[in-house]
């Protein structure tokens, strides 16, 4: 069994009237009793009827899960974890981010925040418009977020402002690279247009003509 299939497991009380299904970490699924313990996908709960505890699928309680290794990560690489409102913002001195928890998919996405320059506050952070990382799939841990925003941010800082000297060894050097490569174009793109607005604003001219 993989690592990403344990981490869906979860634990019910066969024959239980109330049918709740448990992480196997919950104080809940610690009371069954050995005889009555089954496991399971949490997807094969469901189609069995059960429904997940309030208490174990949230954010508050995974977040519990992996509080040393966050705390430790945190301070050993200098971000700002904050977990408020059932989210997790992510700042560091290149961006910030936003973990928030589907509990009908019982999974972490990551979001990332437009046009972040520095590091910022929480409530700055609280305040402004995210997108979804795209190349970032669905994860069951807070953990591989967090190794994944000090290497992307980390990368962003290094690159340099010529795409052309950047990195094109890995698939994801490769990525941003393209990236980076459509940024520039875009840039110029908007650069040429204007430049011919302000010509065409020029007093006295009203056309522009080519040869």
């Amino acid at each position: 069994m993989g690592k990403e299939q344990q981490m869906d497991m979860r634990i019910v009380s066969a024959g239980s009237a109330g049918k709740v299904y448990h992480r196997p970490e919950c104080r809940y699924a610690r009371k069954i009793y050995r005889r009555n313990r089954e496991q399971m996908l949490w997807e094969n709960a469901e189609a069995k009827g059960y429904r997940p505890c309030a208490c174990c699928n949230g954010m508050e309680f995974l977040y519990g899960l992996e509080r040393d290794s966050i705390e430790n990560y945190k301070n050993l690489f200098h971000l700002d974890v904050d977990i408020k409102d059932h989210k997790i913002y992510v700042r560091t001195d290149a961006g910030c981010w936003k973990i928030i928890y589907k509990r009908d998919k019982q999974h972490f996405i990551l979001l990332h925040r437009n046009y972040a320059n520095g590091r910022t506050s929480l409530e700055d952070a609280e305040k402004v418009p995210y997108h979804r990382q795209g190349d970032m799939a669905e994860a069951s841990t807070i953990m591989k977020y967090l190794k994944y925003i000090r290497a992307h941010d980390d990368f962003k800082q290094m690159m340099p402002k010529d795409y052309h000297k950047m990195p094109r060894s890995t698939k994801r050097q490769k990525a941003y690279y393209k990236a980076a490569k459509q940024r520039e174009a875009r840039k110029s793109a908007r650069r040429v247009d204007n430049l011919f607005t302000m010509i065409e604003r020029k007093e006295g001219i009203r056309e522009i003509s080519f040869c």
